[in-house]
């Protein structure tokens, strides 16, 4: 279902890349957390990607895994609204003259 979902979205066919992100969205475990959430935070697939974060933020394991940064940075990158880190401030703005 990935691999129709990336050629899906390569070839620009949003009815069917709806169709797939609600299919895979049903598919999510906790074995394939990783693999789709990462598709679909690359890809920008908001449907599927609140769908990672309503499984994440309810399963045990994901949250440890998270916790741990055992994920991709786009994954992590989904649930850092609820985890600060020293990296996420603000540049400094440089002085001009």
């Amino acid at each position: 279902a990935l691999s129709a979902l990336d050629l899906a979205h390569r070839w620009q066919m949003e009815v069917v890349v709806a169709i797939l992100s609600d299919l895979v969205a049903e598919l999510i475990t906790a074995e394939s957390f990783a693999a789709i959430a990462e598709h679909a935070a690359l890809k920008g697939l908001d449907t599927l990607k609140k769908a990672c974060q309503s499984f994440g933020s309810q399963n045990a394991a994901i949250q440890a895994q998270i916790k741990k940064d055992q994920f991709p940075k786009a994954v992590l990158d989904l649930f850092s609204g609820s985890k600060k880190t020293l990296t996420s401030q603000p540049a400094k703005k440089r002085k001009r003259l």
